[in-house]
């Protein structure tokens, strides 16, 4: 059985265990099976262990800075005409934005905003705001 294979039958295992006990016993399985192992087969277990760690934290970031994106955007995600911006500023359409504001999966891959996209987003925000607040300035100033 390759390396791959066997941390993901443990790991499922791992997973699947629902007691402080159980958990103890699985890792004198761990140990066990890591004891008959050549150095070699443990060398490659490790680099398998750490590329699957590597990823998991790549995958933990990428949930944070898509939490922190909205966090963000949460104040004014209700008061925005999304489709209105995705047209404007991006010259795409409220499905495209809405992929990337969301993180759905295009294509079988998440899809995100580039760091670019992003810029232009900022950027779009801002003209909106200066927009509004002209207009707000303008109702002001001619009270009707």
């Amino acid at each position: 059985m390759s390396a791959k294979r066997e941390i993901d039958n443990l790991l499922n295992e791992f997973l699947q265990l629902e007691t402080d006990e159980q958990r103890e016993l699985f890792r004198g399985k761990i140990a066990q099976t890591l004891s008959g192992k050549t150095a070699e087969e443990k060398r490659e277990f490790g680099e398998v262990l750490a590329g699957n760690a590597k990823e998991t934290i790549r995958q933990s970031e990428a949930l944070i800075g898509e939490y922190h994106f909205k966090q963000v955007l949460n104040d004014i995600i209700p008061a925005v005409t999304w489709s209105y911006v995705a047209e404007e500023y991006f010259q795409k359409s409220r499905s495209w934005f809405s992929q990337r504001m969301n993180g759905y999966h295009v294509n079988s891959k998440a899809v995100t905003f580039t760091p670019e996209e992003i810029n232009t987003l900022a950027d779009g925000l801002l003209d909106l705001s200066k927009r509004i607040k002209k207009s707000a300035i303008l109702l002001k100033e001619h009270r009707f």
